[in-house]
Formats: C-alpha cells, sequence, structure tokens
C-alpha cells in the first residue's frame, strides 16, 4: 500500500510542478522592457517668459506690452497644470536613471525621489498590449496631507514607437475618490518636435474642460489656452532662438494679433 501511496505522490508531482512553474511569471522570459515614454510627455519648455531666463539674455529685462501680455496669459493658463504636475512630472523624470525588474507579470521602476523637500517612494510598472504600452505610477509618502500609500497618481499607454500616447492624472489631494484631473495627449516625433496638451476633466468645477496645448517644431513654439467656459482662445507662437514671437488673445488689443521683435519690444505684426 506504501508502494501505491508513493507512485501516486510522484505521478502528481510532476504535473503540479509544471503548473507552479507556468503560473510563475517571474520564471517566464519577460523580454526587453517597454521604453520610457518621454519626459516630454508630461510638461512644456515656457522658459522664454520665465523672468530669470529673459534677464540672461541679450534681450531688455521688461519687454514691451505684447511680450508682457503673453508672459502674463501663459503664467495663468499654465497655474494650474504646474500645480497638478509638479509630483508626476518629477517622479517620472526620475525612472529614466533606475533599471527596471520584472515581477508579477509587469517591470517594475522602483526608487526613491524628493520633490519640494518632500520623499515620494514611487513604483512604475509597464507591460506590452498590443501595439501599445500600459503604465501605472503608485506612490507613497507619509509627509503628504492626506498621507499617500500606493496611491495610483498616473496611468497611461504609449505607442511601442514612443511616438504618442496619453495620461490621465489623479487626485492626490483625495486618495481613495479615483478622481481624475488632468487627461494629456502627448506627441514625440523626436527631441524637436513633439506636443502635449492638457485637458481639465475635473468633474463639477469651472474649469472642466479648459484646455492647453503646446506645440514644439524645431525653434517654432507655441501655446493655445482654450477658456471653455467662455468659450475663447488665446495663442502665444515664439521663436526658441530668436525670442520674437506674437500674441492673439480675446481681451488684449482688440483680438488682433500683436507682436515683439528679439529685444521683447512691440512691433507690427509681418
Amino acid at each position: 500500500m506504501t508502494k501505491v501511496f508513493r507512485s501516486m505522490a510522484l505521478a502528481l508531482a510532476v504535473p503540479l510542478g509544471i503548473l507552479s512553474a507556468c503560473n510563475d511569471s517571474s520564471a517566464s522570459n519577460p523580454g526587453e522592457a517597454p521604453t520610457l515614454p518621454s519626459a516630454n510627455s508630461m510638461r512644456a519648455d515656457f522658459s522664454l517668459f520665465d523672468q530669470t531666463a529673459v534677464s540672461n539674455t541679450a534681450a531688455a529685462t521688461i519687454g514691451g506690452s505684447n511680450f508682457l501680455a503673453a508672459a502674463f496669459s501663459v503664467a495663468v493658463a499654465n497655474a494650474v497644470t504646474t500645480l497638478v504636475m509638479a509630483v508626476p512630472v518629477a517622479t517620472f523624470a526620475a525612472a529614466a536613471s533606475q533599471d527596471p525588474v520584472f515581477e508579477d507579470g509587469a517591470f517594475h521602476w522602483r526608487y526613491s525621489t524628493v520633490v519640494n523637500g518632500q520623499s515620494f517612494a514611487a513604483n512604475l510598472s509597464a507591460q506590452g498590449s498590443g501595439s501599445n504600452s500600459l503604465w501605472e505610477m503608485r506612490i507613497s509618502a507619509s509627509g503628504t496631507n492626506p498621507p499617500l500609500d500606493d496611491f495610483l497618481y498616473y496611468s497611461g499607454s504609449a505607442a511601442l514607437n514612443g511616438e504618442s500616447g496619453t495620461w490621465h492624472i489623479f487626485d492626490a489631494a483625495q486618495p481613495t475618490a479615483n478622481r481624475e484631473l488632468l487627461r494629456i495627449d502627448w506627441t514625440h516625433a523626436n527631441a524637436t518636435n513633439w506636443s502635449v496638451s492638457f485637458n481639465n476633466v475635473t468633474a463639477g468645477t469651472p474649469d472642466n474642460g479648459d484646455r492647453l496645448t503646446y506645440d514644439a517644431n524645431a525653434d517654432a513654439r507655441s501655446v493655445t489656452f482654450l477658456d471653455a467656459s467662455a468659450a475663447t482662445t488665446t495663442t502665444v507662437e515664439w521663436n526658441a532662438a530668436t525670442h520674437t514671437g506674437s500674441i492673439r488673445a480675446p481681451n488684449f488689443n482688440g483680438g488682433i494679433k500683436a507682436c515683439w521683435d528679439a529685444q521683447l519690444q512691440n512691433i507690427g505684426c509681418p
């Protein structure tokens, strides 16, 4: 009888061992990790309108009214985006210097980074899905109010060629509510040709539907801000090399396009 049970145990051991190996995602060959989307998929470059940057150029420290109107419009339109995106931008950029590990069917980048003096423990995960890669960033931070514990801060998808994708940014002030604040649509053909569009999707707020879109094509740059509630659009265009540019806004210069030169002084538009 003992030999019978021993034979049965040996017979069961082989298929159970095979089944265990099949269920162990770490035992399979995961291949290469998906390529991290560009950090530019989360940010825009408004350095021309930063007063420190302007004062360090050969241009006048204080420009003409057209440039100042553009700088003010960019600052106002970008204020909420900057506030919401500070942690996502910093934590995502830090992933580029890390090496991923494959666990539980996905690649994970685990690391800590400091944003505005606060430490954030990051767990960025990715896995392939057809022609896209799917991304999730979970954040833990004991010093935030409220504290974050494995909070899904943002998620997204990207084309495997790294040229387009989306991000969804969630409300860290209400970590249990699963409340989306921003949807980001981005393209990144190369390092000098890319765009990012920040769409306010915060339900029940006056800013719901607002959109800020930034485009870079070599030195040509533009930002368009749609105020959904007022049904108005402001467009600022500039050259990153020469610093010349223009603004067209409904409440400035009668809605007529206004321009500035390389010294940031008012000129007639070409």
